[in-house]
């Protein structure tokens, strides 16, 4: 080999290398840049391990399969319930209505925003508006939280809505953002909650991706009309139900799989703890069932072998940079695929323990859970993104003795 031969491979490698580092570079740049314009600004969180077995009151089942579906089509995201002494049963949508609902028959009741052909799609939600958790209040009139018009009571005879609190007066000086879910005390309370002061409910997954404590609880005198903050710092704080008792209230922190008890009577008031948490799914509303314990919707499920790599949030939690990357590649809209094809709800009894659960694989009936709702022998199971009821028999579920932790 001569000198010319030797000289030429040395320069080939070096523009090799220099080609690959610039390469290098590129990439490192780019990865950054997504980073840096990421439209969230999360926080590391392990979850607890090890992931949740199909066991015990967990045990892998089908009951949601023997459901029905109603009114496909006509209903846009019916997900949370409420039911007057008459037996109407009554839901809102993601189109800004307030539908009742006696027997099979669906009607009108109200609408919270505007009316457009677009009601129902996220550019207009927050004109048209997104009705949540609800229920009949002491005086017979239907309490509402709508995700960005605040807390509403609404005159079900003649469809009259009236603001009680606006999202923009809010709470302590804090206005809401994303106001989610509900329960009222027989002393005329009202407890809500606001999932983050960050976050609108359209861009809710960038809340759960976050983990950031953000949420609180808020409670309503009906009598006197005064608002206060009753807790903070929640992770998207979601669901919410009165005990049976009406001591404590439990709350769903969604974004951490994890259900929070806070008191508010008794020796305890005004104290909180961990209910129950490694659940094997996110936690969205809690209601009390027919054996006074909680049916609680998981919105999507983390449990052992839900999914061929694991559960995603769990993978991805302690990596605020991965977290970004994340959010930066994805659309809102794409976010469904990382959410494994299996509904399920569980039912808690007073200690925490997972008594039971209803579940179906493959989701092939109920897609996913929001909530689970018991009135007179009949569960109704509503999801933000379904476009149906679903109805089941309280006489199918069976019982299960064996207790999952």
């Amino acid at each position: 080999m001569n000198k010319l031969d030797s000289s030429n491979k040395q320069s080939s490698g070096i523009q090799v290398r220099a080609g690959y580092k610039t390469y290098t570079i590129a990439i490192i740049a780019i990865i950054a840049a997504l980073i840096i314009y990421s439209p969230v600004d999360p926080l590391p969180y392990t979850f607890p391990t090890p992931l949740p077995k199909l066991e015990g009151g967990l045990k892998r089942n089908t009951i949601l399969q023997r459901a029905e579906r109603w009114f496909t089509g006509k209903l846009v995201g019916p997900e949370s319930f409420a039911v007057d002494k008459n037996g109407t049963l009554y839901t809102g949508t993601a189109d800004g209505k307030i539908f009742a609902i006696r027997n099979t028959s669906l009607t009108l009741v109200a609408h919270t925003g505007i009316q457009h052909s677009l009601c129902g799609t996220p550019e207009y939600e927050p004109q048209c508006g997104r009705p949540k958790g609800m229920k009949i209040g002491p005086d017979g009139k239907l309490y509402v939280v709508d995700s960005y018009k605040g807390l509403l009571r609404v005159n079900v005879s003649t469809g009259d809505v009236e603001t009680l609190v606006s999202n923009e007066q809010g709470s302590d000086g804090v206005p809401f953002k994303f106001l989610n879910s509900m329960d009222i005390s027989d002393d005329g309370i009202i407890y809500f909650t606001d999932s983050t002061y960050k976050w609108e409910r359209r861009n809710f997954r960038y809340a759960v991706i976050e983990t950031r404590p953000d949420g609180r609880v808020m409670q309503y005198n009906i009598k006197t009309g005064v608002c206060n903050t009753l807790i903070s710092g929640l992770y998207l704080a979601n669901g919410i139900s009165l005990s049976y008792d009406q001591t404590y209230l439990l709350i769903s922190e969604m974004s951490i799989a994890s259900i929070r008890r806070y008191f508010i009577k008794g020796p305890r008031r005004g104290e909180s703890d961990v209910f129950c948490d490694n659940l094997p799914g996110y936690p969205d509303n809690i209601k009390l069932n027919a054996n006074n314990n909680y049916y609680i919707g998981l919105a999507s499920v983390r449990f052992d072998g839900s999914s061929p790599i694991g559960s995603f949030l769990d993978l991805i939690g302690p990596y605020p940079n991965v977290k970004k990357f994340v959010t930066s590649i994805t659309p809102l809209s794409a976010y469904n695929v990382f959410m494994p094809k299996h509904a399920m709800a569980i039912e808690i009894d007073h200690d925490g323990y997972i008594v039971n659960s209803l579940q179906d694989p493959g989701a092939r009936i109920i897609g996913a859970v929001s909530e689970i709702f018991e009135v007179n022998g009949t569960i109704y199971i509503g999801h933000y993104q379904s476009n149906y009821l679903g109805v089941l028999k309280s006489s199918n579920i069976e019982q299960v003795e064996t207790k999952a932790g």
